[in-house]
């Protein structure tokens, strides 16, 4: 998950302008951010991304495992509700607050590359999120080389999501769970803004998808 020693890193942060950047990638696809009520921010660290979806006026409940970030997303975003959980657990729903009504748009920036079992967890995710809400996966295209034989680089090895060069891996494992991918494309602002260019093999894509039908769960 974010931690907070590179919430501050290009590519990590969201101030103004590259909120308007999120903004010009988001909203041509899934329409105003303010239209959706209740948002579920799955891994959302510290909060950097959970600050950008209430800033449109929705009411945020982020998941992280980590504690210390949850806390310091509590403070970020005064107004939404973070809990501690693994988003991979099949004991999520019961966790959250409001899990009867369910959100009307589920995401997840920078945390799909970390699911051990992308399609069990994605069929989870599905029992979180309206029967016509839409959940929203933001990913970045992560290099193998990059990890080189730390700890991180040696556990990427089990992850399928973890090191793919394209959105077609996060699509397949959707399809398989039984859920409608609408879209899925390069986050061609963010991508361009000049603190994103800084780092080399960072390229950003997008994935919007729709809940299986209740037959297919």
């Amino acid at each position: 998950m974010i931690m907070t020693s590179i919430d501050g890193q290009p590519g990590f942060f969201i101030d103004g302008e590259m909120a308007q950047a999120y903004r010009r990638d988001l909203e041509p696809v899934m329409g105003s951010l303010a239209s959706y009520q209740t948002i579920i921010d799955l891994g959302a660290g510290t909060g950097v991304f959970s600050q950008f979806l209430a800033a449109a006026g929705g009411y945020v409940i982020g998941v992280d495992r980590n504690q210390p970030s949850v806390q310091q997303a509590g403070l970020r975003v005064p107004h939404g509700h973070f809990v501690v959980a693994d988003i991979e657990d099949q004991g999520l729903p019961q966790s959250l607050p409001f899990v009867e009504h369910r959100a009307d748009l589920v995401t997840a920036r920078y945390a799909i590359h970390e699911l051990a079992d992308p399609i069990t967890t994605f069929r989870l995710w599905s029992q979180l999120i309206h029967p016509r809400g839409s959940m929203l996966l933001i990913e970045n295209c992560w290099q193998r080389r990059d990890w080189g034989w730390s700890p991180w680089g040696q556990q990427s090895d089990t992850l399928p999501l973890a090191c793919t060069q394209t959105w077609a891996t996060a699509v397949y494992c959707l399809r398989w769970a039984g859920w409608d991918v609408v879209h899925c494309g390069w986050m061609d602002a963010v991508n361009a803004h000049h603190t994103t260019r800084l780092i080399a093999g960072f390229r950003l894509y997008m994935i919007l998808a729709r809940p299986p039908r209740a037959s297919m769960l």
